[in-house]
Order: structure tokens, then C-alpha cells, then sequence
């Protein structure tokens, strides 16, 4: 009855099989992978690759911390 084009188009915003359902499930999971690459991408930008014995050096000379503080730390950090 619609010849070629009727056999791929079934009406108004229903092309084949990509009609409403379709549509929706894709942005629906284009949305959440974008989601899951923010949060990872995200995540990764908070994590220090720092030990915490460098990072108590670094207090320590920049005079964050006294010398004495600096040596009981340590000594706490060298038992674990």
C-alpha cells in the first residue's frame, strides 16, 4: 500500500523500530554511561598518591607541624 517507504516508516516519529521506546532507552542509557564516567573521572581527581609518611614530612617543613609532633608521628606511622 505505501510501497518501499511504508515498509520503514510506520507514521510520525516511528521510524522502523526506533519509535518512542526506543528513543527513550537510548538517551536513558547514553545518561547514565555520561554519569558513570563523571563520577569515575571524578573520583580520580580526589585520590592522593601520597604516603602518609610523605605527606608528614611535607607538614613538617612547612612548619605545620613541631618538631616533636613530627617525630611522635612518625614513630606511630613506623609501627604500622
Amino acid at each position: 500500500m505505501y510501497g518501499t517507504f511504508g515498509r520503514y516508516c510506520d507514521g510520525f516519529l516511528n521510524f522502523g523500530r526506533m519509535n518512542y521506546g526506543g528513543i527513550t532507552t537510548m538517551i536513558i542509557g547514553l545518561v547514565l554511561i555520561a554519569a558513570v564516567v563523571y563520577f569515575i573521572v571524578k573520583g580520580r581527581r580526589g585520590v592522593s598518591t601520597e604516603s602518609p609518611l610523605d605527606l608528614l614530612q611535607r607538614r613538617f617543613v612547612n612548619g605545620e607541624i613541631s618538631e616533636d609532633e613530627y617525630r611522635m608521628k612518625k614513630e606511630i606511622l613506623g609501627k604500622k
